[in-house]
């Protein structure tokens, strides 16, 4: 097969899945003998890794198909890959580009295969696959900035606070990271939530293809950021579980740090003492655990099952034996449904995190609560967000000032 010029870009590249799906490819029309092209006007193959999580992502995936095509060369072809093609077969249908599901990697060999298979390579990100697809892109500088500004006016005064800001912002980002993929799909079946359907139920990876990708990509100096939908459905599937993944990994690398991709709060109140002596055994630098509301009550209408006050305190008890863990949780605002009571509930809660993070709802046809309630009024969920973030600029720079972020961590 003759080489191709391709161009990759991605609609979300601050999803860690994303990224180490763009890696897959990148790697595999490099062992494929094809050249990767930073115009996209002079590419033969154009391939945009799509986004499906939210309404605004959606949209962004197809800006994105609609600008390349404009630009391209009149017989260049374009794919779409990753969550919108399983999502949105109506917009797709007009659109003149291959789309490309997660578990279609023939499709991948009838244009490219020269002597590797799509399936064949393991879905990571290593370093150099990270900066080459990352570069001149500019990642995470609303995150830098929207929940530090009562804290940035004190920098210049309180050097622990600087100290523990660059520590808790590398942390989120992609700095000093090596990204392995440990499964796909998940358990739940969140009302709200896109990724089931595109990404389907949990499939994980064999321990021992995960820890023979850790021993190439294996840099003490990095944390291995392991990448899920769902990490606590890890090894469902297999007849294992990530308490077992996870310790063989911590006795091959004793001083390895890891980052814990998606984590669903509903394992947390199912094994509250595993996940202690995890977080006590092992270094775990952050753990992303995403509990998307305060309200108990919202909670069951999202249709996930935990109760809010067990997870708070889980995680009070997981932060004594391991101070030096950055918990991160995504909370969603706007919910149909969402009563003010509910709204301050979720506030309340944000002060288990150390970095709680706001999302504006966004529904879709499928959204089971957007059909039945009446979803809050654009001015109210404007309004809760902007509380929202001077709520937890507060409690992230008390967190800053406290919080022993810079100390070391004598594990057991």
């Amino acid at each position: 097969m003759d080489s191709l010029n391709v161009y990759i870009d991605s609609a979300a590249w601050i999803c860690e899945g994303n990224l180490v799906g763009s890696s897959k490819i990148y790697r595999y029309l490099i062992e494929n003998k094809h050249r990767i092209n930073s115009d996209p006007s002079e590419a033969d193959m154009i391939i945009i890794n799509s986004c499906g999580l939210t309404k605004k992502k959606r949209e962004l995936s197809i800006e994105y198909y609609q600008k390349y095509n404009d630009c391209k060369k009149p017989q260049a072809k374009i794919i779409m890959y990753g969550c919108l093609v399983k999502i949105d077969h109506q917009n797709i249908r007009s659109m003149d580009f291959l789309p490309i599901d997660f578990n279609e990697g023939y499709k991948w060999d009838k244009i490219f295969y020269n002597d590797k298979k799509f399936d064949d390579v393991h879905p990571y990100c290593d370093p150099l696959t990270k900066e080459t697809l990352l570069q001149g892109k500019h990642l995470f500088q609303s995150t830098r900035i929207l929940p530090f500004v009562f804290s940035g006016l004190l920098f210049p005064f309180v050097k622990k606070m600087r100290v523990n800001y660059r520590k808790m912002t590398d942390s989120f980002t992609y700095k000093d990271k090596i990204f392995i993929e440990i499964a796909q799909g998940c358990t739940g079946n969140c009302s709200y939530c896109m990724i089931k359907k595109a990404r389907g139920n949990i499939r994980s990876r064999p321990i021992d293809e995960i820890l023979e990708d850790l021993h190439k990509l294996y840099d003490p100096s990095k944390n291995l950021f392991l990448v899920a939908d769902d990490c606590g459905s890890y090894g469902l599937d297999i007849k294992t579980n990530l308490f077992y993944l996870l310790d063989e990994i911590n006795k091959r690398f004793p001083d390895i740090t890891i980052d814990l991709n998606y984590l669903n709060p509903c394992w947390l109140e199912k094994y509250p003492e595993e996940f202690i002596r995890l977080f006590q055994k092992v270094n775990i630098n952050l753990a992303s655990i995403p509990v998307q509301s305060g309200s108990n009550r919202v909670i069951k209408k999202m249709n996930r099952h935990y109760d809010i006050n067990t997870i708070a305190d889980t995680i009070k008890k997981i932060k004594q034996v391991s101070p030096t863990t950055i918990t991160y949780s995504h909370f969603l605002i706007g919910f149909p449904g969402e009563k003010a009571i509910d709204f301050l509930r979720t506030l309340y809660h944000t002060k288990s995190f150390d970095l709680p993070v706001c999302l504006v709802y966004s529904g879709h046809e499928e959204d089971r609560c957007s059909q039945e309630a009446r979803t809050t009024p654009a001015i109210v969920t404007t309004l809760r967000y902007v509380v929202f973030l001077a709520f937890i600029n507060m409690t992230i720079s008390y967190k800053l000032f406290t919080y022993p972020y810079n100390k070391v961590r004598t594990r057991v």
